[in-house]
């Protein structure tokens, strides 16, 4: 019978840019091993270099795909974004890694577009990874299109980073694909369970790659509303990626109109996020629309931190509301505002969030993370999990 750590699995990523989903990828294959991994990816990224000191080769051969694919209306352009996935499909196909592969996880919805096309034909199981709600507003027309018409269906198991990404992707999936909800790996090598909880509230801090709809314009006009023209700080962890440098200008411009600039602290991306939230008093989330998982909310929470989030998707699947965090509803900045200054006015409520968010329960570390997915890994192979961890490394 094949050991747990014989197994070959080969990880597809679009991209090697620095995004949410391939910094969860990098997290999960940093950690020790459980299987033998590879990376296939596009190169004109660095996400995935420190990768190989871990004893994962990555190959960044495939062709990159087009900018604006998945929402141009243009069909010219999706004429050539569905070209550029069947050339990036023949590479992974051809490739060393997938050859000598066991399991195929395709890292995102275009990924799973390219591995659908890439094992057609052979007898390689394909673990699909939800991280983004399936619907045309997180993928686009024709990202959803092709992903539920190519990349699903020949889906033989789905990881979902939270129960309502999962739900919207049920209805595509066949019969007998398995499925699990498991939390990416966020940053956290341990959890917090004493909360430092200080006297008063200097700063607030917000991370998250700058883009429109995680809301860091609504941050920022909430900051002002309960914040302007005192000593509180607000910290800005995260950087645009994929050409949305126009977003971060529009930000440094809406906090010089609204009178906060020397307030606010741009510090683009931050390797280490724990020490991060460590370092603010207040953690915030603030996407306006549905979040299918929300990693800061779950970081700020392993870290005892009292947490700020909006509405729906799954930062509603971790905070009870007054027990471990406070939710907020969407695309709102004075109801963001008013529960800033809650949490300003009340060194209590405060400690009761924090110590709310030390006993969140599921949360889990990402060494705890990497030994659930090398389960479920294991489980879509017919490849027992070890009683004892060590006994696979």
């Amino acid at each position: 019978m094949t050991r747990p750590d014989m197994m070959r699995i080969v990880h597809v990523s679009h991209t090697s840019q620095r995004g949410g989903a391939e910094l969860a990828l990098v997290r999960l294959l940093s950690q020790r091993p459980r299987w033998q991994a590879g990376v296939c990816s596009a190169a004109g990224g660095d996400a995935f270099a420190g990768l190989p000191a871990h004893g994962v080769p990555v190959q960044l051969d495939l062709p990159g795909l087009p900018g604006g694919g998945t929402r141009g209306k243009s069909p010219a352009l999706a004429v050539k974004y569905l070209s550029a996935l069947r050339a990036s499909a023949r590479a992974l196909r051809a490739g060393p890694l997938m050859r000598d592969a066991d399991l195929v996880h395709a890292n995102s919805a275009a990924a799973a577009i390219i591995c659908a096309m890439a094992v057609r034909g052979r007898a390689i199981p394909l673990v699909v990874h939800l991280r983004d709600l399936v619907a045309v507003e997180s993928l686009g027309r024709f990202g959803f299109e092709a992903f539920t018409r190519i990349g699903l269906p020949r889906a033989d198991a789905v990881i979902a980073n939270s129960q309502t990404t999962l739900r919207s992707a049920e209805d595509r999936l066949g019969p007998g694909s398995l499925r699990t909800v498991l939390q990416s790996p966020s940053g956290v090598s341990a959890r917090v369970a004493a909360p430092a909880v200080g006297d008063r509230v200097r700063s607030v801090g917000m991370v998250g790659r700058l883009q429109r709809w995680k809301g860091q314009h609504v941050f920022l006009e909430a900051f002002a509303g309960a914040f302007a023209g005192t000593e509180v700080r607000a910290f800005l962890a995260g950087a645009p990626l994929f050409g949305e440098t126009e977003y971060e200008q529009e930000l440094h411009e809406l906090a010089a109109r609204l009178g906060i600039a020397d307030q606010v602290v741009f510090l683009g991306h931050v390797e280490d996020v724990p020490r991060f939230i460590d370092s603010v008093d207040v953690l915030v989330h603030a996407s306006i629309r549905p979040e299918p998982l929300g990693q800061s909310v779950l970081q700020g929470l392993a870290r005892a931190k009292p947490v700020i989030a909006t509405e729906g998707g799954g930062p509603s699947e971790w905070i009870r509301p007054g027990g471990n965090g406070l939710l907020v509803p969407r695309d709102d900045a004075p109801a963001l505002a008013a529960a800033l200054r809650t949490l300003a006015d009340s060194r209590d409520a405060r400690v009761r969030l924090a110590a709310g968010a030390a006993a969140t329960p599921g949360l889990l570390t990402d060494d705890e993370c990497v030994d659930a997915h090398a389960a479920f890994f294991g489980a879509v192979l017919g490849v027992p999990a070890p009683a004892d961890r060590r006994q696979a490394v």
